[in-house]
């Protein structure tokens, strides 16, 4: 399925974000932990990154025709049941990650925003592939 250039243009979006969090070159917790500026950025680029997840959904949802879920998360989960996207259930958790920086925003734990640099960055190049690819 082709989409339009807003979509895409919310692909370069995520692809920024995962190219400067990549230039960080956060290689350790210590490294994280020991400046607030990298936490922030880190913090803000996930957040932006879920952001365009959320809006390329939806953005998805009005082109198909189909009215939009309850829920951020719900949505995706749609566009799962639709073939559009492959079944990731860690895409739920990105987005109910980019809920929980958005409204617990007094403490977020280190360890989960490492965590997701470490072993989750790759579901956002998946997310690019499977709407490109759709």
């Amino acid at each position: 399925m082709k989409y339009n250039g807003i979509i895409e243009k919310k692909l370069r979006v995520i692809e920024n974000k995962l190219d400067n969090i990549q230039e960080w070159n956060i290689d350790s917790f210590d490294k994280l932990k020991s400046s607030s500026l990298l936490q922030n950025a880190v913090e803000r680029a996930l957040q932006v990154a879920v952001e365009a997840m959320i809006d390329i959904s939806e953005r998805i949802l009005a082109l198909e025709n189909v009215a939009p879920q309850s829920t951020s998360a719900a949505n995706v989960e749609k566009l799962q049941t639709m073939n559009i996207l492959s079944n990731q259930e860690e895409y739920k958790d990105m987005v109910r990650f980019r809920n929980f920086i958005v409204h617990r925003y007094e403490k977020i734990d280190l360890e989960i925003i490492y965590d997701i640099l470490v072993n989750k960055l790759k579901l956002f190049a998946k997310f690019i592939e499977d709407i490109r690819n759709s």
